[in-house]
């Protein structure tokens, strides 16, 4: 519950609210030390692939009011927002009556049912394979293009702020295909180096800012913002939590220990034997942490895999650098006989860096849309940095003229082989039916919506398109018009344990382009949040989807109400006042989030051979319609979304 009323919080104040339902990786002890890059230290949000216009601007929004809706600047519910989910929703419960199908004699070389990253990049790379004179019709439910690479902009007086409402950065391309570092390096023309260079590191240094922890009065008694210095031992900082002396021994333990919990075993018994535990049986039996010090680091895990510590494996844990494993002296190296998560072999290069648009992966999407669609930015085709400040021409993205056409609120209902001539696809929008044909097709949107909408496909084949659930998540935006606040209290980002939201904190600065974020107090920002609704004790597969129910139950208000008193609760003492500094809340609402990614705890396939995975045989063309998007690789991360990519152009092509 609150603690402040409505009109302490400013729940009254003139801002875009909609109550319609439906709908990182930050440890709450991590982000006691976050590094000094805020929002990307802290790792809110990982970098994973990825209906009806929302909303309008309000009063105080501090955004300027365009005659025609611009969805990056769209307030309020926003990500799979109202609307862009009701007919994918009655198809699958068998209720959806298309009425009559208009067929729109339109015909193309390929249509793409999805425009996130994944569909972007199929009909990029089937241009590659057949030439630029392709006609290709992509369609999506949604009312903008990249799918969870969303872009959020704001305008606070005459200062512009950007921020991610999805994946925000490329993650480890060391460990990319051939095919998807070429896309993005070469087609694309990203130059990694000169973007790591874009983010400046010590923007914040001097405000000597630092990170906090707000135990909040329900859980712990009182609101307390517990604040940890810069270079602070362990020993030091616990001294000031609420808690136990057992509780604090336990977590300096956590972050110290370097025993060795499983002496005579070798390197791959030991990650055997971590990949059948849970991690949180791993912190009770060998770290010796009780309820209070489980508390602070149970959700150490969610930005990953959208779930807490009691249902992830501790070899996963380890892999993915969660503490109290330093002592076991385990390689990151791959080991026969194991089925783990990609992420078990993810390991940074030093060719690996910080490699991050201010508007996270939107930018990757908004340049392979500029190279598909010329006219679809006021600059013709602006190049890696001008793309940031580019205005996107969202009246050309479907013109007749142009031999690729984007088609936005247009739900696929029915997709299927049409013999020789190819295939068919059905689609809705805006209230009605049409047809449209091709000579293949490219299912790029959720397997789960997939298996509803292809009826051709085997019953073996659409069990296993339902077999993976996505991971539900909250990505908020709060643009603010000054942050003294933070500056007051001298904090970067502060964790919220015991509360709705995970953390909330300052962005990450970058200077790209003609885009600089803004650094000084006295000036606006945006403040990020990350949530992902779950259920501890139940399998993976199933937090989600109780997740996503309690998601879809959401009211804007209840997340506003929420972010507002959080907020308040942490930095009321140093000068903070919701209803006066908040100027705009965008909610990134993702019912349908992360990719599912197999887990050895809950999925035994992983322990045989990868053909018998239900990802793979989800991912079977049928005639000439042929499946990608993340989850045909069950990794949540963009070039996996690019790998299926190319995997479903080359089964077409």
């Amino acid at each position: 519950m609150p603690r402040f009323s409505d009109d302490e919080l400013g729940m009254k104040r003139r801002i875009t609210r909609r109550d319609f339902l439906d709908g990182v990786a930050v440890t709450a002890a991590g982000a006691a030390v976050a590094a000094a890059v805020p929002g990307v230290a802290a790792a809110s949000d990982r970098g994973h692939h990825g209906g009806s216009h929302g909303g309008h601007h309000g009063g105080d929004h501090g955004g300027h009011h365009p005659k025609a809706p611009y969805p990056p600047t769209e307030n309020g519910l926003r990500g799979q927002q109202a609307g862009s989910y009701d007919v994918a929703h009655s198809v699958r419960d068998g209720a959806f009556d298309p009425g009559r199908v208009t067929d729109t004699r339109e015909s193309y070389d390929l249509v793409v049912v999805g425009g996130g990253l994944s569909g972007l990049a199929a009909a990029h790379f089937y241009r590659k394979a057949v030439g630029s004179r392709a006609r290709i019709l992509i369609l999506d439910a949604l009312d903008d293009f990249g799918g969870h690479a969303r872009r959020n902009e704001f305008q606070v007086g005459r200062t512009t702020l950007l921020s991610n409402g999805g994946t925000v950065n490329i993650d480890t391309p060391s460990t990319w295909s051939p095919e998807a570092y070429r896309l993005i390096t070469r087609d694309l023309g990203v130059d990694l180096k000169a973007l790591e260079a874009t983010v400046k590191r010590d923007a914040y240094t001097p405000y000597k800012l630092r990170s906090a922890t707000l135990f909040n009065s329900e859980r712990w008694g009182k609101d307390r913002l517990v604040i940890r210095e810069s270079g602070e031992s362990w020993e030091s900082y616990v001294t000031k939590l609420p808690m136990s002396g057992a509780s604090r021994a336990a977590l300096v333990r956590l972050n110290t220990t370097t025993e060795d919990f499983y002496p005579g075993l070798t390197d791959a018994q030991k990650k055997e034997l971590l990949a059948r535990t849970p991690y949180e049986t791993f912190l009770r039996e060998k770290i010796g942490m009780d309820d209070d010090a489980l508390e602070i680091v149970k959700r150490g895990t969610n930005g990953l895999w959208g779930v807490n510590v009691d249902h992830v494996a501790a070899a996963d844990a380890w892999a993915t650098g969660q503490p109290g494993f330093n002592g076991l002296g385990l390689a990151h190296t791959p080991w026969p006989g194991a089925g783990f998560t990609p992420l078990m072999h993810l390991a940074a290069t030093e060719d690996d860096g910080n490699f991050y648009f201010p508007e996270g992966n939107a930018s990757l999407a908004r340049l392979l849309v500029s190279k598909l669609i010329p006219d679809a930015f006021t600059e013709r085709r602006p190049d890696w940095q001008e793309i940031v400040t580019a205005k996107a021409r969202y009246d050309r993205l479907d013109d007749r003229d142009s031999s690729v056409r984007l088609r936005l609120s247009s739900t696929a209902f029915d997709v299927r082989n049409e013999g020789r001539r190819g295939a068919v696809v059905s689609y809705s929008k805006g209230g009605r039916s049409y047809r449209v044909r091709a000579k293949g097709v490219v299912m790029a949107c959720w397997n789960s919506v997939s298996s509803y909408v292809v009826p051709e496909l085997a019953a073996d084949q659409t069990a296993a398109m339902r077999y993976g659930v996505k991971v539900p998540l909250v990505y908020a935006r709060v643009a603010l018009k000054d942050w003294r606040a933070f500056a007051n209290a001298r904090v970067s980002r502060v964790s919220t344990p015991s509360m709705y939201f995970s953390s909330f904190g300052l962005p990450t600065v970058t200077e790209i382009g003609d885009f600089a974020m803004p650094a000084r107090p006295e000036l606006p920002t945006v403040v990020s949040l990350s949530a992902t609704p779950n259920q501890p004790g139940l399998r993976c597969r199933d937090q989600h989807k109780a997740g996503r129910r309690s998601l879809m139950r959401t009211s804007f208000e209840d997340f506003e109400r929420e972010i507002r008193d959080s907020m308040a609760r942490a930095l009321g003492s140093y000068g903070f006042d919701p209803a006066r500094d908040i100027r705009a809340i965008t909610v990134n609402r993702w019912a349908h989030g992360y990719a599912y990614e197999y887990n050895s705890l809950d999925d035994p396939s992983l322990f045989g051979p990868e053909s018998e995975r239900p990802y793979v045989k989800a991912r079977r063309t049928v005639g000439r319609i042929a499946m990608a998007n993340s989850d045909a690789e069950a990794f949540g991360y963009t070039h996996a979304s690019f790998d299926a990519a190319y995997r479903a152009v080359q089964d077409l092509v």
